[in-house]
């Protein structure tokens, strides 16, 4: 199996600062001030340049879809944990599904 080790390193440093980026604006939203403001914007904009990274990669559709699931999944994980906000039923199957949606587009799992 032939891996892109560069998409794979876009991949990770995108869903480290778009989850930081996601969090600071979780912290912002429950402590209003400039500090947290600024933090959530470079970290949204650093975010954005490695995304346009990922994306001149792999293309859009497989590599936007897989890289938004691993930011959903990070940020909930953060929410449930950290934040102790709620998750209902079925918001936990659509959170499996999710998963099971990243083996498809990531080809792991293939359908004839």
């Amino acid at each position: 199996m032939n891996f892109n080790w560069l998409l794979i390193g876009f991949l990770g440093l995108n869903l480290i600062l778009s989850t930081a980026g996601d969090t600071a604006a979780k912290v912002w939203a429950i402590t209003p001030g400039y500090k947290w403001l600024c933090i959530t914007v470079a970290l949204s904009g650093l975010a954005s340049v490695t995304w346009m990274l990922v994306v001149r990669q792999s293309g859009l559709a497989v590599g936007g879809a897989i890289m938004l699931l691993f930011t959903l999944s990070s940020t909930f994980l953060i929410g449930f944990l950290f934040f102790k906000e709620p998750i209902t039923s079925g918001q936990w199957i659509g959170i499996a599904l999710g998963f099971i949606a990243i083996l498809f587009l990531a080809s792991i799992i293939k359908i004839g």
